[in-house]
């Protein structure tokens, strides 16, 4: 009884693993038509934004999405909007390290090294959500091997990306404002134009 609940653990945990890389692999492939934000509303913006997260060690255009419907949006909600989908997204990072716990003792054994240094992870995840680099997947990965609750991982990493996000899509009005405090600044930067 014991062999064949490890046995239907590893084919399902191949099974996740297979099916997160073949989506990773789609996304990233027709991710061009994904990208098309023209006429997108609040939830679509979630919906891409899920999609563009949910591509595992992939590059992923959510950061330009959201800056491109702040253009024409409300920038608090395009942020807020976009750190929900994108959040959501990473959770098929952390179903990849959940799943792939169970593969790989030396998987396990390297989670271990690092939960050794790793103090506080929900920190972590959210230092991680909140920096523009493409680090975060690994962040999702430790977090779902580690089993991490997954509510806590989804709040640090839905406050990371949100503050990430609104200095994106805020990023035209400060730049504005700044320009607006400095003329010979203004006068510098039309030059260049």
């Amino acid at each position: 009884m014991v062999d064949m609940k490890k046995t239907l653990r590893k084919v399902l945990s191949i099974i996740v693993v297979v099916l997160i890389v073949a989506l990773s692999l789609a996304i990233f492939i027709f991710r061009d038509k994904i990208g098309n934000v023209s006429n997108v509303s609040y939830l679509g913006l979630m919906l891409l934004c899920f999609l563009a997260n949910a591509t595992v060690f992939l590059p992923s255009p959510s950061l330009m999405i959201a800056a491109s419907c702040a253009l024409v949006m409300n920038p608090w909600l395009v942020a807020l909007c976009a750190a929900v989908g994108s959040a959501a997204g990473e959770f098929l990072g952390y179903a990849l390290g959940f799943a792939a716990e169970d593969l790989s003792p030396r998987f396990k054994k390297l989670l271990d090294k690092i939960t050794s240094k790793v103090h506080n992870p929900i920190l972590l995840v959210f230092i991680l959500a909140a920096l523009p680099l493409p680090l975060f997947d690994v962040a999702g990965v430790y977090s779902g091997g580690t089993k991490l609750n997954p509510l806590w991982f989804f709040l640090a990493c839905f406050l990371g990306k949100f503050i990430k996000l609104l200095v994106y899509t805020r990023a035209y009005d400060i730049l504005a404002w700044l320009v607006s405090l400095s003329p010979p600044l203004a006068d510098f930067l039309s030059g260049l134009l």
